[in-house]
């Protein structure tokens, strides 16, 4: 697998591949194209994937954590066990419409 710690890759073009046994790290990957990429158990830890194309990309069990999803279309990806922070899924809810309302009685 390729390991990438930090840089640019904006605008990569990376559509159709198997990234699987990836790992991006604080890499910016804006508008790049993943679009029906293979990304199952990828690592893609506080990346900024702002615009990137994500049509048909499988992100089964991806690990997202802390990365910039910007207006991240939720009916474009496999998101299977896919994970996410707090934060992304409250972004997540907010661009689905949905009203998030946290009580933190119910936080334990």
């Amino acid at each position: 697998g390729v390991v990438v710690d930090g840089g640019d890759w904006s605008l990569v073009g990376l559509a159709g591949q198997d990234l699987g046994r990836t790992s991006f790290t604080g890499v910016r990957l804006r508008e790049a194209d993943l679009a029906q990429a293979k990304a199952v158990g990828a690592v893609l830890r506080g990346c900024d994937l702002s615009g990137a194309w994500l049509h048909g990309t499988d992100l089964t069990r991806a690990d997202l954590v802390g990365s910039e999803l910007g207006a991240f279309d939720v009916s474009q990806p496999r998101l299977r066990g896919t994970r996410i922070d707090v934060a992304q899924a409250v972004a997540v809810a907010t661009s689905l419409g949905l009203d998030v309302v946290v009580d933190v009685d119910d936080l334990g």
